[in-house]
């Protein structure tokens, strides 16, 4: 049976018909189903854009494309004076819009289908909004189908399809285009490039898997403050993209070869090996005497578990705030290119929800990006009920996982804690601090002796840029050799920086 009689009449049929009013093309056909993908996640937070509009500007983010002639691409094809006019003037919008410095360079970073969405709801959802007004719930929306099958030779059916509905609300909207054309395109430059650069360092898997996420994303590029944090990470990040794993060896037919070992499979067998008579040869090979090549390997076995808290409290807004989650970051995108296992939480007068990105496994999650930029902790502090609750927490954990984690505590000079509670975290955990101090502050905790490595980040080096970013990255280095799990120079004594000059530790 037809596409277009399967579908007459239904929600779907007036959706994908809608494609006749659409004016930017692409090679591949798959484009379609990306696009209903995107239509889907706006569906998902209340926007129902039509699929059209959602197509094109969609494609001229994500994919090569090119504006066609204006006018409906279905021959035969009649529309309205007014909806003819208007389809030329949002043709001309897109044709402008491709050449657009932001949507270039957001071709050439090929953002993911989940970043594509929520620039859509930045851009197209105050225009649809507009247009709609008290209207938005009155519309007849359903999720469409991802099968490529369904989106396969749809092209000549889309005049039986567009004909086949009402397009009284497609029509209205694309003559609300026409008119808004400035809006849309001011909505396309104000896009922040630095925020999609740095969300595409850490690929679509960081950045908007659901409804909420795509809010907290969307929250971010409104955000001054999470912008703040997006300018410090980028100063950041290009210094350990460079980070890659460590090598060993290993017997598997993979890679070059290495060197030799006393283990191996028959085909990595030294060939000298065989210069032995076979009497001599066979006493050499059962008491495992024999040379086999061997070749690279990444050491999966030495991969550990870093435990990062950052704290929300009131008194790490500001430039504590930005010092803290984009070297929080930067430790979390060096730790995983070097493929270890990271877990990630907020806190203030309670521990917040955990995040963690498993290397190698399959449903291993990511670390949200757009979680760590926008969150806000209003709740207080209470250190020592949260880091009574981390004990329990990093004891199950242990007993899981059956390794040692390394804690990284970002926090300030007045984060006081128990003194029995880190003598706990220490028996279970390498303990690492990072205390920001105020313009006036010093540091002088009770339990800083127990720690194994403590820095301290005065208001001096937060106030500077050059100098910020220095001080992040000697952390962010120090930080991932001491979870390299060498031997503490002096179990007993923590390594303590010198602070600066005027600081007192």
């Amino acid at each position: 049976m037809p596409l277009a009689a399967r579908l007459h009449g239904t929600a779907t049929g007036r959706e994908i018909g809608s494609l006749a009013l659409s004016v930017v093309r692409a090679d591949n056909p798959m484009v379609a189903v990306r696009a209903a993908h995107w239509r889907n996640s706006l569906l998902r937070v209340g926007l129902p854009v039509p699929l059209w509009a959602v197509h094109d500007l969609g494609l001229l983010a994500a994919v090569d494309a090119e504006c066609g002639p204006p006018g409906p691409r279905p021959v035969g094809l009649s529309l309205p004076e007014p909806a003819a006019a208007a389809l030329e003037t949002y043709a001309q919008t897109l044709s402008e819009l491709a050449h657009s410095e932001v949507l270039e360079k957001a071709r050439r970073w090929r953002l993911g289908d989940e970043l594509v969405a929520v620039l859509l709801l930045k851009v197209l959802g105050p225009l649809y909004e507009r247009y709609r007004g008290a209207r938005l719930g009155g519309i007849d929306t359903a999720a469409l189908p991802l099968d490529p099958e369904v989106y396969r030779d749809v092209e000549p059916q889309l005049a039986e399809l567009f004909t086949a509905h009402d397009r009284t609300d497609d029509l209205g909207f694309l003559q609300h285009l026409a008119r808004e054309r400035l809006r849309l395109i001011t909505a396309v430059e104000q896009i922040d490039l630095d925020t999609l650069r740095l969300l595409g360092m850490f690929g679509a898997e960081a950045t908007a898997a659901g409804a909420m996420q795509m809010l907290d994303l969307l929250h971010v590029f409104e955000s001054p403050e999470a912008n703040d944090v997006v300018n410090f990470s980028l100063d950041l990040l290009p210094s350990i993209l460079e980070t890659k794993r460590a090598s060993g060896q290993q017997v598997f037919s993979v890679d070059g070869y290495a060197g030799v070992e006393r283990r191996g499979t028959l085909d990595s067998l030294v060939l000298s090996e065989l210069a032995f008579d076979d009497e001599l040869f066979d006493r050499r090979f059962v008491e495992k005497e024999v040379f086999y090549y061997a070749r690279e390997k990444q050491q999966e076995e030495d991969r550990r578990l870093h435990y990062i808290l950052v704290d929300a409290s009131a008194s790490m807004r500001g430039q504590r705030s930005v010092f803290a989650r984009g070297l929080a970051l930067t430790l979390i995108k060096k730790l995983q290119l070097r493929g270890e296992d990271v877990y990630f939480r907020f806190f203030d007068s309670r521990l917040y929800e955990l995040q963690h990105a498993r290397h190698g496994r399959s449903g291993g999650g990511a670390i949200s990006v757009p979680y760590v930029l926008s969150f806000k902790g209003e709740r207080g502090r209470n250190y020592a009920k949260v880091f009574g609750m981390l004990v329990g927490e990093l004891q199950r954990l242990q007993r899981r996982e059956r390794r040692s984690p390394i804690v990284y505590i970002l926090t300030h000079a007045q984060c006081h804690v128990p003194l029995e509670t880190v003598e706990r975290l220490r028996s279970i955990a390498r303990l690492y601090g990072v205390f920001m101090l105020p313009s006036t502050g010093e540091l002088d905790l009770d339990y800083l002796h127990r720690l194994h490595t403590v820095q301290v980040v005065d208001s001096a080096s937060l106030a500077v840029r050059d100098t910020r970013a220095a001080r992040a990255l000697e952390i962010v280095d120090d930080a991932a050799d001491a979870g390299s799990g060498k031997p503490d120079p002096s179990p007993s004594r923590p390594s303590v920086p010198s602070p600066p000059p005027g600081e007192r530790l």
